[in-house]
């Protein structure tokens, strides 16, 4: 149990620490690229943006801690990690003006939400295959390691 809160609070952090690194290179983008108009707003409410981007952070940064645990189904895990970044991600988005939403335009609306879904699984794509690479090179050593016991045993 000890060790699950340490994990939970580890993922928790982190999630705090990309949506905060991620805020800032948004608005350096910004700043570089001549989003000064996006800049002004994001200063003029600056406490709740950064709160919305660790409240995001937290929600896509530390849902992947489902991964840890053998129960539910791979399948599973990804889509509760899928909704609960998606269901929190979405509407922090659009109540912050980060993503513009037309009530009166629902295909928009439809359309946005679809592009943000495609965003998630590009982001959640490359950390799965990055992970996957990881795990391969670490075996390979694993065996390598093994190898050399069974000779040096000999």
């Amino acid at each position: 149990m000890r060790h699950t809160l340490k994990l939970v609070i580890k993922y928790i952090l982190s999630g705090i620490s990309f949506g905060c690194t991620f805020f800032v290179v948004m608005c350096l983008f910004c700043s570089i690229w001549g989003g000064e108009d996006i800049l002004m707003q994001i200063f003029k409410d600056f406490t709740r943006q950064s709160i919305g981007a660790m409240i995001i952070g937290v929600a896509c940064g530390s849902t992947p801690v489902i991964y840890q645990f053998d129960r539910p189904s791979y399948f599973l895990k990804i889509l509760i990690h899928f909704c609960v970044g998606m269901g929190v991600f979405y509407p922090v988005a659009v109540y912050l003006g980060w993503i513009p939403f037309y009530p009166d335009k629902i295909i928009y609306t439809i359309l946005q939400f679809l592009f943000s879904c495609g965003i998630f699984v590009i982001i959640w794509s490359g950390f799965y295959l990055f992970n996957r690479n990881e795990a391969k090179r670490i075996n390979k050593r694993l065996k390598e390691l093994e190898q050399d016991n069974t000779v040096d045993n000999r």
